[in-house]
């Protein structure tokens, strides 16, 4: 598997629970984006997405996870 450029997304579970997700195996976010992904929870909703390493401990920070 070859190791891109890190994606990193803030998800709300159903339940309302934050979750941080890094994918390093991906090379753009698009297959996240799609209403039938399966590469996040079901019922799942992206609060904020980023492409890049800093983007990981910024949102650590922000949403205190």
């Amino acid at each position: 598997m070859a190791k891109y450029t890190p994606i990193s997304i803030v998800v709300e579970g159903p339940r309302g629970g934050l979750k941080l997700l890094t994918f390093t195996d991906l090379r753009c976010p698009d297959r996240l984006l799609t209403n039938r992904s399966t590469l996040i929870p079901s019922g799942s909703e992206i609060k904020e997405i980023g492409v890049g390493t800093k983007y990981r401990e910024l949102y650590k920070k922000k949403y205190d996870l």
